[in-house]
């Protein structure tokens, strides 16, 4: 990739990113450690083995590795369709109902809602880092592979940002990747994120909106970690991040050479969707109606 270094000294670069970074851009394949689970209790039916992990989750929270809910996922494990990661109900538009993902939590604000900093939020990909966001909901559009052609896998967060001395601003935060059953393992999909923008949720920037990301592609409030996280990612993975806003006051960013993860479907049917990230993240999906 033109850096004049050997294959060991990218793997050391890689090494020094942050587990938070890494697991968003599926860097590492390491298997995750194990996780405590409470004792299995043996269910009759699909039915009653989700609406057991649906009362684990209101139980523990939304948290998805909480001892009850693993146990939960291990009932439901054996009623999943056959070969999920082949399977056309992969498609489809579905909301996530487990806890958000990121790192390091402000807590809640005064509607429940997990609050971060945009940094944090965004992997570094937006600036200002340190403004704080709520979020209201995570959805997971996905559309199937066909032969020859990789399917579509979206995170799409919707979020509040809390301005200090203003109304919050509407936005919505979207991550693109291409998905590929993995070959010989039917329960497996291959994903690769490419690239994302932030945008008003309205549809127009405001001059609020305007004014907050002036300066979209700053590295000014970044740590020395940080910068060197983004300057790892531009030369190995070729990122590129907006400079400035476009006139419908979207920020965007691409990494045409992004690192390819995998998520294990642990479960999938009609309506529900449970799946487990190459670094153990566990996301539980409901299918919208409609």
């Amino acid at each position: 990739h033109g850096l004049g270094i050997g294959r060991e000294r990218r793997c050391v670069a890689l090494l020094a990113l942050p587990t938070p970074y890494v697991c968003m851009l599926f860097l590492l394949a390491a298997s995750p450690p194990p996780l405590r689970r409470a004792p299995p209790v043996m269910l009759s039916s699909a039915t009653t083995a989700k609406s057991a992990l649906r009362a684990a989750l209101a139980a523990s929270d939304g948290e998805p590795k909480a001892p009850e809910v693993l146990a939960a996922i291990t009932e439901l494990e054996p009623f999943s369709i056959p070969e999920p990661a082949l399977s056309p109900l992969w498609a489809g538009d579905w909301r996530v109902i487990t806890k958000p993902d990121f790192p390091d939590s402000l807590g809640r604000d005064a509607a429940g809602r997990y609050k971060f900093s945009l940094g944090r939020a965004s992997f570094n990909m937006f600036a200002p880092q340190m403004l704080p966001v709520a979020i209201d909901s995570i959805l997971n559009p996905s559309s199937a592979p066909a032969p020859g052609s990789p399917g579509a896998y979206e995170v799409i967060v919707k979020l509040d940002l809390l301005l200090p001395d203003a109304s919050p601003l509407a936005a919505t935060m979207e991550n693109v990747a291409e998905c590929t059953p993995v070959d010989g393992n039917p329960g497996r999909m291959a994903v690769k994120f490419g690239g994302g923008c932030l945008r008003p949720a309205d549809g127009a920037p405001s001059e609020a909106w305007r004014d907050t990301f002036a300066a979209p592609g700053s590295s000014a409030d970044l740590s020395r970690m940080q910068r060197f996280q983004l300057w790892v990612a531009r030369r190995l993975f070729g990122l590129r991040r907006a400079e400035e806003v476009a006139a419908d006051g979207t920020m965007t960013y691409e990494m045409p050479r992004a690192p390819e993860g995998y998520l294990d479907i642990l479960f999938l049917d009609e309506d529900l969707r449970v799946t487990r990230g190459n670094r153990g993240s566990i996301v539980i999906a409901e299918r919208l109606p409609g």
